[in-house]
């Protein structure tokens, strides 16, 4: 089993993966393997989202609340993944994280190589606060998006198929030349 994930934090990608991974767990889904590449923003740089709304300012502690839920997300998911391994539930699983300069305003989840789901974030104006102090600010919305979901089918001309294979080539370039080995 592969998936491929470009987003934000991979917050909502670390709750679903749970039931399938407990599937494993209990003998139920039988993987020989599992391997998650996890595509994120390094929040360790300007982003345009999380921006203040006030005059679009970058704020360093917006940017590091979003390192600390992209941190907790993406550990949780190596640890979820990972520990099949170790019990001996799958033959091998491997998680990595590689980050990139752009801001993510999508998330794209491909499956297998042959299944997409994509969906643009809303963005929503919050007001939280952070360290002591009150933010309002323009944040990504992901729990939000509206999932496309794209099938290859055995036509390689269909549009399904062109879909998951534009996808997946999109996400190997990003992840082979732009995108680098940081801690989200």
């Amino acid at each position: 089993m592969t998936l491929d994930f470009a987003g934000f934090s991979s917050e909502t990608l670390h709750n679903a993966l749970q039931e399938p991974l407990d599937k494993v767990r209990s003998g139920r889904l039988t993987p020989e393997s599992i391997t998650v590449r996890l595509l994120l923003p390094d929040t360790t740089q300007p982003m345009a989202v999380p921006v203040l709304v006030d005059g679009l300012k970058d704020e360093v502690a917006l940017r590091e609340r979003a390192r600390n839920i992209a941190l907790a997300n993406a550990g949780g998911i190596a640890h979820s993944v990972e520990v099949l391994a170790e019990l001996g539930l799958v033959q091998s699983a491997s998680v990595q994280v590689r980050v990139h300069r752009a801001s993510s305003l999508f998330k794209l989840y491909i499956l297998n190589r042959s299944e997409a789901f994509f969906g643009f974030y809303p963005l929503r104006e919050r007001t939280i606060a952070v360290d002591g102090a009150d933010h309002t600010f323009y944040d990504a919305t992901g729990k939000d998006t509206t999932l496309f979901h794209h099938a290859a089918g055995p036509d390689d001309a269909s549009l399904g198929s062109q879909y998951v294979q534009q996808a997946q080539m999109w996400f190997d370039s990003v992840w082979s030349t732009i995108s680098y080995e940081r801690q989200p």
